[in-house]
């Protein structure tokens, strides 16, 4: 692969068949209030706080899911 698209595929942010997933997924293993809890934690901690777009807008997205 060269290095190029290796830069623009980590930059990219989550589909929104991706978000749902995860939440899929988490929803597998907690309450949905457990899971709301963690979502809004993980924006607010991490998500607004980072330099990382891609991250920070995945978090969003997961955190819009369960509002």
């Amino acid at each position: 692969m060269h290095y190029t698209t290796m830069i623009k595929e980590v930059e990219m942010p989550t589909s929104d068949s991706e978000a749902k997933k995860i939440q899929e997924i988490i929803n597998d293993f907690l309450t949905e209030e457990e899971a709301r809890e963690i979502a809004v934690r993980l924006d607010e901690e991490v998500g607004k706080k980072t330099n990382n777009d891609s991250l920070k807008v995945s978090l969003s997205m997961l955190r819009r899911l369960y509002e």
